[in-house]
């Protein structure tokens, strides 16, 4: 009896997973079965068991092969010679160009067209052109030349101001550098007597590698008054913070904060009463990540955090070098360990007095940002670039166009790129701490 019940149940089980399998699999195979086992039950309660005459067969259908394999179909090939291009003879070196727009003219339709132009070095070039006439596709191969016509800038060279026998030499009072050379020469003309009152005119020139110049003329004072008179220079008086509201208010902006270990302990709920928005807190400062983080930093973010506020951070760098970059972003992602913020990290680097003395270009360090912001990025972490208007126009390339937060202590910025953050002052004075603290606007997107 229990031989028979086993059978039986073994039976149902094959048929059950059968028809599952067949049921799944149905485009796959087909399963036939010859006889079946069945089971009956008799009068008695007997359960009977009849015997299989034979073992069922299955059988897989097989892949069709009438149908005919499908081919890619060949693309249709252009004749290169048929096909003209206009583009540009020259490009500038390190200049962002993307195919289109250095090609202007062609009877064939441009396929790579937001591929960048390679602008790196200097000298003749080839660049391979996927183009399109008449149904087919060719690859245009054309040259070009890379050269630097860009003079260098002049970073900091106002007029000069000396006591009576000061020592003087022009290098420690001036700061220049150029895009592509490391080294631009300085080069005076004039004298400076630092035993006698008045003022010695200077001029200066400053040349790069390739020939390019500059020429700025600057004026040494001894023992008297500045002649030079500058309409934007720094206002320190302060601006309260409901003024600054009511001033600057547009559709979309928003008002805030930065702050560091400069503003000491500060009342966050005190601060966002005042209706402030947001606050951009220094995480550190140095090369590499630096040796310690802002002695307020985890105080402010947890304070800005629970009352409320949009919080982001900076990193006041002081890199040279890409290695020193990814090390100082790796820092910060150390440090936020996964905490979510509102803003992009902001790179802040200003070392550019004596800038000449790095032996560096201004592609040297913009490439130190990009490497700064690329390493934040895989990470999950958004940058972008804190800078003054001067060297923001003079300076930074920012080849990949992130967010700008400018600094410019003006009424009104006449900055002329897109701002992201707008740093209005270092005079600004709002509840819940007690002296001066940067105002911002934030213009979003």
């Amino acid at each position: 009896m229990k031989k028979a019940l086993a059978i039986t149940a073994a039976a149902l089980m094959l048929s059950a997973c059968g028809a599952d399998i067949e049921t799944k699999n149905n485009d796959i195979s087909a399963v036939t079965t010859d006889e079946q086992t069945t089971a009956s039950e008799d009068r008695s309660g007997k359960i009977i068991v009849e015997e299989k005459e034979k073992p069922a067969e299955t059988t897989v259908a097989k892949k069709d092969e009438s149908k005919p394999e499908t081919k890619a179909t060949a693309k249709k090939k252009a004749d290169p010679d048929k096909i003209n291009v206009g583009c540009m003879d020259t490009v500038e070196v390190y200049q962002q160009i993307r195919l289109k727009d250095f090609v202007f003219d062609s009877n064939a339709k441009l396929k790579n067209g937001d591929e960048l132009l390679n602008t790196n070095e200097l000298g003749e070039h080839e660049v391979t052109l996927r183009m399109e006439l008449d149904g087919g596709e060719a690859e245009k191969k054309v040259k070009y030349n890379v050269v630097d016509t860009t003079p260098p800038v002049m970073l900091l060279g106002d007029d000069i101001s000396l006591n009576v026998g000061d020592s003087f030499d022009i290098d420690g009072y001036v700061s220049y550098a150029d895009n592509y050379d490391r080294a631009p020469s300085l080069t005076v003309e004039g004298d400076v007597d630092t035993s006698a009152e008045g003022s010695y005119p200077l001029t200066l020139y400053i040349d790069d590698v390739n020939g390019n110049r500059l020429t700025r003329y600057i004026n040494v004072n001894v023992g008297v008054p500045s002649s030079s008179s500058d309409d934007t220079s720094y206002n320190d008086s302060p601006i309260y913070f409901g003024d600054f509201v009511e001033n600057y208010s547009a559709n979309g902006r928003e008002f805030g904060i930065d702050v560091s270990r400069w503003q000491g302990d500060i009342d966050f709920d005190a601060v966002a009463e005042s209706g402030c928005k947001f606050v951009i807190i220094r995480m550190g400062y140095g090369e590499s990540g630096g040796t310690d983080l802002d002695e307020y930093y985890y105080n402010n973010i947890e304070g800005a955090t629970k009352a409320g506020l949009k919080v982001g951070v900076y990193f006041y760098s002081t890199d040279t070098t890409i290695e020193g970059a990814r090390a100082t972003a790796k820092k910060i992602i150390k440090t936020l360990d996964g905490h979510k913020l509102d803003f992009p990290v902001a790179f802040d680097w200003e070392e550019f007095q004596n800038f000449q003395h790095y032996g560096m270009s201004i592609h040297d360090l913009s490439e130190v940002y990009e490497d700064f912001a690329s390493e934040l990025e895989k990470n999950g972490y958004a940058s972008m670039l804190y800078s003054s208007k001067n060297f923001l126009e003079l300076f930074w390339e920012n080849k990949n166009n992130r967010p700008i937060w400018v600094a410019h202590y003006v009424e009104e910025t006449t900055y002329e790129g897109d701002w992201y953050i707008w740093q209005r002052c270092g005079t600004g004075r709002i509840d819940g701490i007690n002296g001066a603290v940067d105002l911002n606007v934030l213009q979003g997107e």
